[in-house]
Parts: C-alpha cells; structure tokens; sequence
C-alpha cells in the first residue's frame, strides 16, 4: 500500500508510520485550504446570501462527508459479516471525508454557467470543467506548494478523479464561436474529464495500475452520439453515492423549509417514492405505515421535516453495498459502492424533482444568467490588459510559455459569488471602486 500514500513531491516515509496518518494530513489540508473556505460564498443552488439558510457549496461539502462517512461505516459492516476481500481495500473514513469535502473545489462561483462560461475561452486549449478544476487546484495551484498543489497522496487524488479521461479523448464538436450574450451557453457545456493541462499528473496517479487496467480505466464509450468515461475508482464510487444522496435530499429540504415548494403538493408528485420509503423505514419498527414520511414533511414543523429527511438519507445510505465488477486486476478499480436499484430509481426520482422544480425555474436560471455576462466580461477585461488588473502575484505567473487564457481562468474560478460581483462592478459600474479596496 506504500505507493498508494506517496506524494508528488516523493519524500520518504518512516516505515512504521500507518497510511491513515497520511490521509488524515491530507483531510487538514482540505479542511484549511483556501480554496476549502470559499466554498462557503459559492452558490449550491439559490444565490449567496440569498438566505442563511440556504446551503452553499461548503455546506454541501460538509453534508457529503458525513454521508460518505456512514457509507462507509456500512461498506466495512457488510465486509466483516461475508469475510469479504473488499475489507481490506476499504479506505479509513479519514480519506472518504477528504475526498468528499474535496469534491467541490474547482466549481467556479455561479453553478454550472459559470463553467460553460469559461470552457466557451478555454475549449480550444484543454477545456474547462469543474471536476477538473479540482483536480488542478489539488495537484497544482493550491498553496501549500508551489509545484503540487496541495500535495495529497496518490489515492486521495485518484479518489477525486470522477472521469478519469482527458478533455481531448472525448472529442466535443462545440458550435462556432459566437457572441457569449447571444449564444445559448447550454452548448458550451464541457465533457466531464480532466484538463490536458494535468495529464502528466494524471499519468502519475495511475501509474501503480497495470497497463491493461490503466487502459480499460482510461477508456471511452460513445452515449447518445458522445464520447464520456466509463469508470471510476472504489473510493470515487462511495464519494459518488455520497453525494448523489446529499444532492437529491438535502436540496429538497432546502426549498421545502424555505417554502419554495408546496408541502401537499411535493407529497404527491413523490407520492409513490415516499410510500416505498415509508414501507422501508417502518418495516423496522415492527408495523409498516406508508404514509410516515408524506404525514412528516407535510406537518409544516421544522422538526417533522428534519426527522423525515434524516430517515430518508438513513434509507438510502442502507441501501448501498460492495460489488465486484470483475473487469480489473487492482481490487481498488475492480470493487465499487453501488445502491439497490430500488433505491437508485427512488433517488433519480427525487434528482429529477429538484431539478425540475427548483433549480430550472427562473429565479434560479436569472442568478446563472447573470454569472454568464459577469464572467464573460470579467475574462474578456482582463485578457484584454492582463499587467493592468490581475493581481500582482496572478501576473507574475504570466511567462512566454504560459497560457494567458488557463491563468486568467484559475484567477476567475477561484472567485466566490461576491468576489466576482464586486470584481465586476469595480470594472463597469462607474460609481462603484475605491483604490484602497484590495483586489481578491
């Protein structure tokens, strides 16, 4: 296992030392990164600011964790009780927990056309895409070195990688450039994969695989006329799960406590969802009642709706296990978490719920519409006088080598909501500035 805590920077370790000393180093960084504490003030779903209530990506972070962490508490249990080889390529909680708080990090500020928005510049060199992002921030940009990012070890980083393709294997036919303010950006949405820029790095991860492994595992399938990954590792499963469970629940509960959503009115578009739940939930007790889950979330009080969505994250937590896909050699491509397809279809249930009634209405589609035409400007501003309105330490990473359009791309991703804004209106609003305000 001593390959699998090794760093990029490849400093020696003392042979007596465990491998969870090193992933819960690795889960101190995270937690005390920059990067980490501005997810605080990136939007989930709803603008920042908008409610304290709302989650925010750091939330949602903290929330994926948790739920990774009794994932995995789950997957150990189901191991010990079939004597299971997968017990002892389960990874220490301390490692699910960085790979979950982790996940967001290269998300830039304004959802996903805050992405689309960027890969639009970037499409021709290398693509943007925020599971990527978070693999360059960890593995280059992050502060603690200036070569490694962040320096995690090798299996925290492969835990991050959920598409482990490059951007330039999966091929995007994207329409002719355009105006941003009159193109539908939908069409810029990038492939999931990782940057070309991080290909070296990503050699480097895979590289304790065999060939045959690395090649199966590096390889593309074509869904619906498009190229995309097919795999990912044991630990990227159960982060998977984790939150896939996060997402479609707690965002549920968001618009719900917040009365966004008719109580009576989720109840019964969810009616068959939260019966099967029910019937699950009560079946423990010793006397099914269909109706426990809808009977809570429709009471209106706070701690009805908290004992409802415990139970149903508690349900499909439950519902995960270990499977064996026998199609690699290394037993950490070969084993995934996986969810009961009951359950699954329950969740992909409530995913596509939330999406439809929450996160494509306009209040939501405005907030991202607006993050488009701060992005696109803010991008074509600074490329246009780069030594006049990066930050010093952004310029002095401009070099004849470098691509001006990839550093211009990490400075705006790493913005929070209010950063940019506040970036934005320095730039355009005339009675907006003050030379004493610090650039972010």
């Amino acid at each position: 296992m001593d390959q699998w805590v090794q760093r990029q920077s490849d400093r020696k370790r003392s042979s007596d030392t465990k491998d969870e000393y090193f992933f819960r180093i690795d889960r101190s960084r995270v937690i005390n990164s920059l990067a980490f504490r501005r997810l605080q003030s990136k939007t989930q779903v709803h603008g920042v600011g908008e409610s304290e209530f709302f989650r925010t990506r750091l939330t949602h972070s903290m929330e994926v964790a948790q739920v990774g962490n009794s994932i995995t508490y789950r997957l150990n249990y189901i191991a010990d009780q079939r004597d299971c080889p997968s017990k002892d390529w389960l990874a220490p909680v301390s490692l699910i927990e960085t790979i979950c708080l982790a996940h967001d990090l290269g998300h830039p500020a304004f959802g996903h056309n805050g992405e689309r928005t960027l890969n639009f510049f970037l499409h021709d060199d290398g693509g943007f895409e925020g599971n990527g992002q978070t693999f360059r921030i960890l593995s280059k940009l992050g502060e603690y070195s200036s070569e490694f990012g962040y320096n995690l070890t090798r299996r925290a980083l492969l835990g991050i990688i959920k598409y482990p393709v490059l951007h330039s294997q999966l091929k995007r036919q994207y329409p002719k450039p355009e105006l941003l303010s009159t193109t539908d950006i939908r069409k810029w949405s990038p492939p999931k994969c990782i940057h070309d820029t991080e290909k070296d790095t990503l050699d480097w991860v895979l590289n304790p695989f065999s060939d045959r492994d690395k090649e199966q595992f590096t390889s593309v399938v074509e869904v619906k006329g498009k190229l995309k990954s097919q795999y990912k590792s044991f630990d990227t499963s159960i982060m998977e799960c984790a939150d896939d469970i996060a997402y479609g629940v707690h965002d549920l509960e968001d618009a719900l406590v917040m009365q966004l959503l008719d109580r009576h009115k989720v109840c019964e578009k969810l009616r068959c969802e939260l019966e099967e739940l029910s019937l699950l939930v009560t079946k423990s007790w010793g006397s099914a009642n269909k109706s426990y889950l809808s009977a809570k979330l429709a009471s209106g009080k706070l701690e009805d709706t908290k004992a409802a969505i415990s139970s149903i994250i508690n349900i499909f937590v439950r519902g995960t296990t270990i499977f064996k896909q026998d199609k690699f050699e290394s037993p950490l491509l070969d084993f995934q978490c996986i969810m009961d397809s009951e359950r699954k279809d329950i969740l992909g249930s409530f995913k596509e719920f939330v999406y439809d009634q929450v996160i494509s209405q306009p209040s939501v589609q405005t907030l991202e519409f607006k993050g488009q035409k701060i992005i696109t400007d803010l991008f074509i501003a600074l490329k246009s006088k780069p030594y006049s309105l990066l930050p010093t330490i952004v310029q002095e990473k401009i070099t004849e080598e470098s691509n001006l359009d990839r550093i211009i791309a990490d400075y705006i991703s790493s913005m929070t909501d209010i950063e940019a804004c506040k970036l934005y209106q320095r730039l355009f609003t005339p009675e907006q500035g003050s030379i004493f305000a610090p650039l972010v």
